[in-house]
This record gives C-alpha cells, structure tokens and sequence, in this order.
C-alpha cells in the first residue's frame, strides 16, 4: 500500500471520527444545557442544606452562614477523570493489539504510563486516608489505635498507598500477561499481590471520596482565628463584608470550646488573621455567659 493511499485513509479517519462528533452536537447541547440548568439549583439546596446544619451546629442564625458545592464537584470531577486515567494505559495496550502493533516499545510506554498514573492515583488516595482517618478516630477504639499507628509511621504509610496505587494500575494493564507465567506458585504470588493492591486503592479511593464529599460542618477542624483588642476569636463566616466571630477556650485536653452564644461582628480589615487546624473537631458551648 503507497503512503497515498496511507494518508487518505488516515484521513478520511479522522474525517469520520469528526463528522460523528458534529452528528451528535444537539445531544452534547442538551447535555451542557442541562447541567447549566440543574447546577444552580443544585447548589441553591446545597446553601440552604448547609445554612440548616450551621444553624443546628452553631445556634447562631444560619442566614450569617454561606457557602457553595463548587469544590465538592471539582473534587468528584478529578475523581472520576482520574479513573478514567487509570484505565488508558489499558486501553492504549489493547488498542495496538487490535492494530497488531502491540511492539516492545509499545508495551514499554504502556507500562511507563501505569506506573506514572499508578504513582497520581496513590497521592490522592494518601489524602483519601487522610479523610477516612479524621471521620473514624471517634468511632472505636480499634480506630483510633489504627490512626495512632499510621500517625507514627507517616513515611511507611505514604510509601504503601503510592506503592499500592502503582501496582493496581500496572495490574490492570498487564493482567492478559499473568497466564504467559508458567510456574504455578509465581502466577499466584503475583495474583494475590495485584488483588490487594487493586483492591486496597479502590476501597481508599471510594471510601475517601465518600468521606470528602459528605463531610458535615460538625467534622470541621481547620478554622480561621483573629487577634482583635489583644483577644483571640474564632471567624465563623462572612456577612455583608463583616466577619462573624466567637471567643473560645482549650480546654486540659487540648480540645477547643466555641462560645457561639456570644457572637458578633467587625470589619474584615481589623485584627490579624491566622489560619489553624484544630485537629480535632470543635465543641460547642450554646449557653456560655
């Protein structure tokens, strides 16, 4: 076959593959114009949603409160293309197969992109454990000796997810090649390792999104604090360009104590700010004199 002959046929590839997309422009045109329709309204009940829980939580009148389901879907939109990463390298192997192209060189660059998404994937899911950490310290004792022992072995935990995040990707795009292992005991040990990996990342993965994205204003740990008239207080929210703060205490357990009964307002140019993560959660004290 003459390059010709090549070229018009990759050509008229590409033409195919465009004059499809354009087939379908008044579906991707209904699908933009839905989700411009529906994400106003959506984050509306998320406002109010959240308006009622600062409410609830606070005792302080939730109108003071604001807020907006942005980062919660740009999260959940990295998610879900991460995912879809992951599985390119797979789709890229497969690809070359069916062109009968599948060289040393091609299934090299297939497994240089595993291990480069692999090696993403596993950063994430390190934050991902992060929020699975915060949401089950309080829940039993076996939890929290769990988080104390990863706490204590910060690198060797980061070290694992990534580790793990790496092989599930890798797993995938080599797992045609697990039958070409001809000693049983090998094809086994590799099994079971690219089980736990894919297995391990996937439950983080899940789990941590779950965690990130239902996390209420009663998990809520990292707050800002402004130094006014040699006072600390702790900023709730912003109002019509007023900050809304509160006094607080620490208690003998280094746990903080809002005051939200004696709440009020100052210029957002007064004091000095300061951004804290308290650690834990905060308790709230409705009837603080």
């Amino acid at each position: 076959m003459s390059k010709k002959v090549k070229k018009n046929i990759e050509k008229q590839g590409k033409n195919s593959f465009v004059n499809y997309i354009i087939s379908k422009k008044e579906l991707i045109t209904i699908m933009i114009g839905l989700c411009a329709t529906l994400y106003p309204i959506v984050n509306t009940v998320y406002k109010i949603m959240y308006q009622n829980e600062c409410e609830k939580f606070y005792g302080i009148p939730g109108k003071y409160f604001d807020s907006d389901i942005d980062n919660r879907l740009l999260y959940l939109l990295c998610i879900i293309i991460l995912l879809f990463m992951g599985i390119m390298p797979t789709l890229l192997k497969k690809y070359y197969e069916k062109k009968d192209k599948l060289t040393k060189g091609n299934l090299v660059e297939a497994i240089f992109l595993s291990v480069i998404i692999g090696i993403e994937l596993g950063c994430i899911n390190v934050y991902n454990l992060i929020e699975i950490m915060k949401q089950t310290y309080r829940t039993c004792e076996v939890f929290q000796k769990i988080n104390n022992w990863l706490d204590n072995h910060v690198y060797f935990t980061v070290t694992v997810v990534i580790i793990l995040g790496s092989i599930s990707v890798l797993g995938l795009t080599l797992m045609e090649h697990l039958k070409n292992i001809k000693c049983n005991i090998v094809k086994s040990v590799v099994c079971v390792i690219l089980s736990v990996s894919l297995i391990a990342s996937l439950v983080v993965m899940v789990y941590g999104t779950i965690f990130k994205l239902s996390i209420s204003i009663k998990d809520k740990s990292k707050y800002e604090f402004v130094m006014y008239n040699e006072e600390e207080y702790v900023v709730l929210s912003t109002y019509e360009e007023k900050i809304l703060i509160i006094p607080f205490e620490i208690d003998e357990k280094e746990q903080y104590i809002f005051k939200t009964s004696q709440y009020s307002f100052i210029n957002q140019d007064k004091g000095l700010y300061k951004y804290k993560n308290i650690k834990y959660s905060p308790i709230v004290d409705l009837n603080a004199g």
